[in-house]
């Protein structure tokens, strides 16, 4: 879909952007290599993981008290009943069901135990009562998590029940991150008229932990098409997405159209999206042609898909949503959404351009009705990131829906934390 302003819609652009980058050589093979399950949190199965025993394996005790045959009670006063000392056995949850025995009797209804080593219960016995049946959890060869998931703690609870040590997961695709700008200094640096800190990289770089990525940033590259794609060309040897920051713009030090178009190529050059209508889109040839180093999730036969990333905080935070994001679910095999879109209810008037689709980030406030109140970030431009800090959940509104009114029903996407 190509919008009035002749730029791609960002599903369009996503599609013309993995469909260049599949014709230049590039492919998605994840890869899949063994973790032990108690470092699988955020990992994305290779496979789908199936009960390698029954869970419980044999019926067992769900109480502390007393296993019992529920026939061997003889009748007391008060609707008790009496057990001789040779019809019971003492257990403690978890353990297994002696042979012989349907029934835990819980430890607080044993009422009395006689002299003779009778004990007395109160109430009735209920055959089968508190006792845990063999599979009754799950059966051996039942499917437990799916191919496709990233692995939640039950997940790794479960898979370790039914028998797993390590499970299969995708390789973690490595993301390179290229800081660039000749007014852009290191992290903790100081700042000089007109310099800024590489608050971006940091940004980006946890956005690719969160996507289940590993981050390699590489040092700030000056504003020098040459250094910038010598650094790109390079990046791509060891990676299997390549985002350079800052450049994408028409500025007369804006070199990463130019850079991209010369060492692999360009597919899109802006998006009807806002923040982040400067976006690129292409792909990157590394330096060492056909080289592709262990691990790799899904690497090429010379190219390397490549985002050259506007240099706003709100615009780089949207495009690695929109692009970078799917991308890397793709070369883990994710298919499962990892957020669940939020309902809430708008707090003020909202104008939007027409012809974009418009990121806005908004703050939510709790309500006694359970559906929150949601309200747009407003000022400061997209070169803010406090907004971002500030934010909640992403109000992602589409083409063509530009109008909307205090009290308006609306859908968010949450900022997942952590």
């Amino acid at each position: 879909m190509t919008t009035d302003s002749g730029a791609p819609s960002p599903r369009a652009a996503y599609t013309q952007w993995v469909a260049a980058c599949s014709d230049a050589g590039w492919h998605v093979s994840p890869l899949a290599e063994q973790v032990p399950v108690q470092a699988a949190l955020g990992r994305v199965t290779a496979g789908a993981i199936r009960a390698r025993w029954a869970s419980p394996q044999s019926a067992c005790a769900a109480m502390d008290g007393i296993a019992v045959a529920a026939s061997d009670a003889q009748p007391a006063d008060r609707g008790d009943v009496v057990l001789a000392a040779s019809a019971f056995t003492w257990v403690d949850t978890g353990d297994l069901l002696p042979a012989g025995m349907d029934t835990i009797v819980e430890r607080e209804r044993v009422a009395e135990l006689r002299a003779d080593g009778s004990a007395v219960v109160s109430g009735a016995l209920v055959r089968g009562k508190n006792v845990r049946a063999a599979g009754e959890d799950f059966q051996a060869g039942q499917l437990l998590v799916p191919a496709g998931r990233r692995l939640r703690p039950a997940d790794l609870g479960a898979a370790a029940a039914a028998g797993y040590a390590a499970v299969a997961v995708a390789r973690q695709p490595v993301v390179a991150i290229i800081p660039s700008g000749d007014e852009i200094r290191p992290v903790g640096a100081a700042l000089g008229p007109g310099e800024f800190t590489d608050s971006n990289s940091v940004m980006l770089a946890a956005l690719a932990v969160q996507a289940g990525a590993v981050p390699a940033v590489t040092g700030v590259q000056p504003d020098d098409p040459d250094v910038l794609a010598a650094a790109a060309r390079e990046a791509a040897g060891t990676a299997d997405l390549v985002l350079v920051l800052a450049g994408s713009s028409r500025g007369r030090g804006d070199y990463t159209a130019t850079v991209l178009a010369q060492v692999g190529g360009l597919a899109v050059q802006g998006v009807a999206i806002r923040p982040g209508h400067p976006v690129l889109l292409g792909h990157v040839k590394p330096a060492r042609s056909g080289y592709s180093p262990p691990g790799f999730a899904g690497q090429s036969e010379g190219t390397v898909p490549a985002i050259g990333v506007p240099g706003y905080p709100l615009a780089a935070a949207v495009i690695f949503d929109l692009f970078a994001a799917p991308l890397l679910a793709r070369l883990q095999g994710n298919l499962i959404p990892d957020r669940v879109p939020l309902a809430a209810r708008l707090g003020c008037d909202w104008a939007s351009p027409a012809g974009v689709e418009d990121w806005v980030p908004v703050s939510l406030t709790a309500t006694p009705d359970g559906l929150p109140t949601a309200l747009p970030s407003q000022g400061h431009g997209s070169g803010s990131v406090s907004r971002l800090a500030r934010a909640d959940a992403w109000w992602r509104i589409p083409i063509g829906q530009g109008h909307f009114a205090q009290g308006d029903h609306i859908e968010l996407l949450p900022v997942i934390a952590g």
